[in-house]
């Protein structure tokens, strides 16, 4: 028996079925956590233009080193202080922000 995986994409914001040639991958990040969206070109330009007000106010920031942390201090310390976290794969927001906060990064 054969078996053949699909990879099917979607958009983020209204679960549009998209083709690989259709997904507009966003990054962006909000007081020092990183976010990644998949979004159809209407949505992403969309969020392009809900945020140009504001980066036209912005002005653009250097790297701070102290925002940068290993995956695996971050699992250790979040199972010590009582988080769920899995020991591979993306780690949640909230536990990141847990725990730059609480290293005071």
């Amino acid at each position: 028996m054969a078996r053949r995986e699909i990879t099917q994409y979607f958009d983020d914001i209204d679960n549009t079925p998209l083709t690989e040639d259709q997904v507009h991958v966003v990054r962006f990040g909000v007081n020092g956590i990183n976010y990644v969206l998949d979004l159809s070109a209407d949505n992403a330009q969309k969020f392009e233009d809900a945020l140009a007000p504001f980066i036209e106010k912005a002005h653009r920031a250097k790297v701070d080193e102290s925002t940068h942390y290993d995956p695996k201090v971050v699992r250790a310390w979040a199972q010590k202080h009582d988080y769920q976290v899995a020991d591979r794969g993306k780690i949640p927001s909230n536990v990141i922000e847990a725990f730059l906060k609480s290293t005071k990064r």
